[in-house]
């Protein structure tokens, strides 16, 4: 094979596997966003998206380079077609088999298959890692704001939906924390087992004042932060248990009987790889 041929060739096959690198990363980003991965940290992400354009840049400028060297072929096979009558063996390309492009096509399934698979195993593994993270330092937050939190839930008048500061201000300290994106305080009804107070750091009346509200206990968590304040708090362990980044944590007064529950969502755009503790709870 001549020179220029030999460098067409190389050409192309840079190119391909150029385009090839970019549809990856475009894959993996969209099932990144869709699944909402949290494999590559943001700094990886920024890396890959350097590396996507740069192979958008060169993919363009080889197919730039592959248009000009194969008209060039062009030419010059046209013009040994004029002068010999017939064009020279190199220059003739062999017919692939409908079979070897089917093949080509299965083996490009099956890898990007089994990379999504992979990535998503491995983001499954992180998911943990992060709630554990969570869990951990969560449990940690609420235990140095727990003093706060017993004496006032203890002499609180649960008869009246006015919030004193004694309460609000620790559950806006710990609701600024940035790990933290909601955080509700449930206290029981002495009237009624199967109701709840409820109080979060947004939830005022028409004055601005911090107010809780009563409620049927109907969902799941709910039925399990009810148990918990009677003294079974079976259920609400085991959803603590999950997989999410969602704590709850039972305050208890000096005699060790539940006061209230706190249920704490995580943050998730929070960098829970910058902490090292060990999990709370660790998943089976």
């Amino acid at each position: 094979m001549k020179a220029p041929v030999k460098l067409l060739s190389l050409t192309v096959w840079i190119t391909v596997w150029l385009l090839l690198i970019g549809t990856t990363l475009v894959i993996l980003g969209i099932f990144n966003q869709q699944l909402n991965w949290d494999i590559f940290s943001p700094q990886v992400e920024q890396i890959l998206y350097g590396i996507f354009f740069s192979c958008i840049v060169l993919s363009a400028f080889g197919v730039a380079v592959t248009f000009v060297l194969g008209l060039k072929r062009i030419v010059e096979a046209v013009e040994l077609l004029q002068q010999k009558g017939q064009l020279e063996h190199s220059l003739v390309a062999p017919k692939a088999q409908r079979l070897t492009y089917v093949g080509y096509m299965m083996g490009l399934f099956v890898a990007f298959s089994a990379l999504v698979g992979a990535l998503e195993l491995a983001d499954h593994r992180v998911q943990i890692h992060r709630s554990q993270v969570f869990k951990q330092i969560a449990s940690e937050q609420v235990q140095k704001f727990g003093q706060r939190f017993s004496l006032p839930l203890s002499q609180f008048d649960r008869t009246t939906s006015t919030v004193p500061g004694s309460i609000s201000e620790p559950l806006k300290a710990l609701g600024s924390l940035s790990f933290v994106q909601n955080i509700v305080l449930y206290v029981p009804d002495p009237q009624d087992r199967s109701s709840l107070w409820r109080h979060s750091q947004y939830q005022t009346n028409a004055n601005g004042k911090p107010i809780f509200e009563r409620f049927l206990a109907a969902k799941e968590f709910e039925t399990a932060i009810a148990q918990a304040l009677r003294g079974d708090p079976k259920a609400l362990d085991a959803l603590n248990r999950q997989t999410r980044l969602t704590w709850y944590h039972i305050l208890i007064d000096a005699q060790e009987q539940p006061l209230a529950v706190l249920k704490i969502e995580g943050n998730p755009n929070e960098n829970f790889r910058e902490y090292t503790s060990e999990p709370a709870y660790r998943q089976n």
